[in-house]
């Protein structure tokens, strides 16, 4: 077992923002030991014994990749590319070996704890067996979570270790959700991908109209829209647009094309639901700046 004095599972570095917490909380149901943030980090490769740069955990431990890239593997079977969104759950004695990939600069943020509750946790499989593989985007907003809970703002009313250690359980539990909700997205993220494909084929006056893409993926214009929009925020029409905007825009500047040629080929003849969706204005205001563009270029 690793020597829990060993003062390499306690250090930081400063970065961006620092986090950099000894013992920042205990009560009777657990307690976080230390938790930190490591920019440019040699993690176990950094201290552990070479080759296999191996060291077993002392107490639950959080990883957290906040840059970069990091190859992972661990004596429960996990082997890994830790990614800027990453976090690797583990559980006390687990062997790990992790640091960053050749080439690259890799940050973290790691807590270590324990206690009787993360006890009742691991019996109930969690993190379980193996360790545990999370993914948790935006950074910054997860972080932000983090830090509320391990290093809170003075400014802020202070509260009680036992409600921070409850609150360190339900952010668990969320992250837990949100792995369980990725599988249901699959089939979403795939449907996303081909209803994009169809949407930016050809131009404006060679593309399929939005009904037409509709009818392709066997649904109504207005039960497409509505689900269009759920997974991209835009509407199909506004989507389209911004896709032929790009195109021009790049065509204008990586081209010999006179601006008259472009605008006629991508900006011509709109259908009923373009207009709908984009109004006149907004191609006038578009063919104004793509002529401001052309001047400047």
């Amino acid at each position: 077992m690793t020597n829990t004095n060993d003062k390499n599972l306690y250090s930081s570095t400063r970065g961006p923002f620092s986090i950099h917490a000894a013992q920042p909380l205990e009560c009777s149901l657990g307690k976080i030991t230390f938790a930190g943030t490591k920019w440019n980090s040699r993690a176990t490769y950094g201290h552990a014994p070479p080759p296999d740069y191996l060291r077993p955990t002392p107490h639950f431990l959080l990883v957290y990749t906040l840059e970069g890239e990091a190859d992972y593997f661990d004596d429960t079977g996990v082997r890994t590319i830790l990614r800027k969104g990453s976090l690797v759950w583990t559980s006390p004695g687990v062997n790990q070996s992790y640091g960053p990939r050749p080439g690259s600069r890799w940050s973290e943020f790691f807590m270590w704890f324990g206690g009787p509750a993360f006890d009742t946790w691991q019996t109930q499989g969690f993190p379980g067996d193996k360790s545990r593989l999370l993914f948790l985007e935006p950074v910054e907003y997860w972080i932000e979570r983090f830090t509320e809970i391990v290093q809170p703002r003075k400014n802020v009313t202070a509260e009680t270790p036992l409600v921070r250690l409850c609150r360190l359980q339900q952010l668990l539990a969320e992250a837990l959700q949100i792995q369980e909700r990725s599988g249901e997205n699959t089939e979403l993220i795939a449907w996303r991908e081909v209803a994009c494909s169809r949407l930016t084929e050809g131009s404006l006056t060679t593309a399929p109209s939005l009904e037409t893409v509709a009818r392709s993926l066997n649904m109504s214009y207005s039960l497409f829209r509505q689900r269009f929009l759920m997974v991209t925020g835009k509407s199909p029409g506004k989507f389209r647009s911004l896709e032929i905007i790009r195109r021009a825009c790049s065509q204008l500047s990586e081209t010999n094309y006179s601006l008259a040629h472009i605008a006629e080929r991508y900006f011509s003849r709109p259908g009923p639901r373009e207009v709908e969706e984009v109004s006149q204005y907004k191609y006038r205001a578009i063919r104004n700046q793509m002529t401001l563009a052309h001047l400047t270029r």
